[in-house]
């Protein structure tokens, strides 16, 4: 993807977050089921392939601005995304929508009618005006004026959205019932209702922003859950009607096995969940040659660096003389192995290898090490994807690099992992296995 070119615009207008939960129960379950369960692939479907590939954070700029709710979430895979999503109730009666999880990103946005532009979506387009808990945030309130201001086509607060990719929403604010599994209920949640919405977000109806900004999900409810939550993102290709992939918030009894990270703040980007990667192993050994740790490193007066824990970008990003070294050390012992590398490049991957006659078992082994001690042993199934869009039985690296100053980790190497961001405790924990 290229860097981001746009500048996002975002009118947060919340209201206090103490009604924001209507007598919340001691434990509150979002369900998040697999997208397959809901929406069967078409039988030619390709799922070995990530034909998506999204950067979801809004643009640079913008980020200049107890009980559990528990969510099932399902892979997008089927759609050709890369994207897990929860299935979700807005309004009253709720209307089944389908919200991308993103924790690069704060609003919570979903088409609404009337459309003045709306990609295809999935699950039913949201109408407002069936809704009786829905209110516009009005321009009439203080904060408007000072913010975005008025949105003349609706008379309402307004806000506009633009992602790195180039998608983008725009609409009025307004404030809505969420819910969730068991008919538990979420109120006065402040939502974009977007008429005019353009981009790659795959047949979802739009996003549950949960990053660390005032006006994201996960600090909305904060007030009731706390400043904590939890998710596993499943086996991507799975066809089962049932998902183990889940997004809980509120504490929970965390694994003894958790490993954690101090979470990192950047103050030129509030919003997202900064962690330090001090390096990697490959094949079992440390790669020290070929690149500099300074490059993962946020530098936090420049704003430049570092490694953000995002469920929204599929494919992990890394600094270009980084990822070169990983790369480099994995063919390395790929070809020690008798794996071999095609002379090509498959979509956006530069390492790619001829399977056929070759086992899986012989794969070199991929670990992520962050600062505290915290270790991500990486199964293949969340670095070595297949890429069946020729004949044969093709595997590429899923890494990437990177240029603009920003390193991702993504849901593809997140993959199975349970991942809490634990901003009370300005942590960040990895469980394996634990979906």
């Amino acid at each position: 993807m290229a860097p981001p070119k746009h500048v996002l615009a975002l009118v947060l207008l919340l209201f206090s977050a103490t009604d924001a939960c209507h007598q919340p129960p001691k434990t509150l379950h979002i369900p998040v089921v697999h997208r397959n369960a809901v929406f069967p692939p078409p039988p030619d479907a390709n799922r070995g392939s990530l034909v998506t590939n999204r950067r979801r954070f809004p643009a640079a700029d913008t980020a200049l601005m107890m009980s559990r709710l528990h969510s099932p979430v399902m892979s997008g895979l089927p759609f050709e995304s890369g994207e897990y999503f929860a299935s979700i109730g807005v309004g009253t009666p709720s209307t089944s929508t389908l919200l991308v999880i993103d924790t690069g990103s704060d609003l919570v946005w979903l088409q609404c009618k009337p459309c003045r532009h709306c990609y295809g979506q999935m699950s039913p387009f949201y109408d407002p005006r069936r809704s009786s808990t829905y209110r516009q945030i009005p321009c009439s309130s203080p904060q408007c004026p000072l913010l975005q201001g008025c949105d003349n086509s609706t008379g309402g607060c307004g806000y506009t959205m633009v992602y790195g990719d180039g998608s983008a929403s725009s609409g009025n604010l307004a404030t809505d019932r969420l819910v969730f599994s068991n008919d538990t209920s979420v109120y006065n949640i402040t939502i974009g209702c977007g008429h005019d919405n353009e981009g790659l977000f795959d047949s979802s109806a739009g996003l549950l922003g949960v990053g660390r900004g005032a006006a994201s999900f996960a600090s909305q409810v904060a007030p009731s859950y706390g400043r904590y939550f939890a998710y596993c993102l499943g086996d991507r290709t799975s066809n089962a009607r049932s998902s183990s992939s889940y997004l809980v918030f509120g504490r929970t009894p965390e694994l003894p096995y958790t490993a954690f990270t101090p979470l990192l703040s950047n103050p030129r980007r509030r919003n997202l969940y900064y962690v330090n990667m001090a390096g990697f192993s490959v094949g079992g050994e440390r790669v020290t040659a070929g690149f500099s740790n300074s490059s993962l490193s946020l530098d936090t007066a420049s704003g430049r660096g570092g490694v953000v824990v995002d469920s929204g970008t599929s494919i992990s990003r890394l600094p270009r003389d980084a990822y070169g070294a990983l790369r480099d050390a994995f063919d390395a012992r790929a070809a020690a192995a008798g794996m071999r590398r095609l002379a090509e490049d498959i979509s956006v991957f530069d390492a790619c290898y001829d399977m056929r006659g070759a086992a899986m078992a012989s794969v070199p082994g991929i670990v992520l090490h962050f600062a505290g001690g915290a270790d991500m042993a990486l199964p293949p199934e969340n670095y070595f994807i297949p890429e069946d869009s020729r004949n044969g039985r093709f595997y590429c690296l899923a890494l990437e690099a990177t240029d603009d100053g920003l390193s991702v980790l993504g849901n593809v190497q997140q993959q199975g992992f349970r991942v809490v961001l634990d901003v009370e405790k300005e942590r960040v924990g990895f469980a394996p296995k634990a979906c």
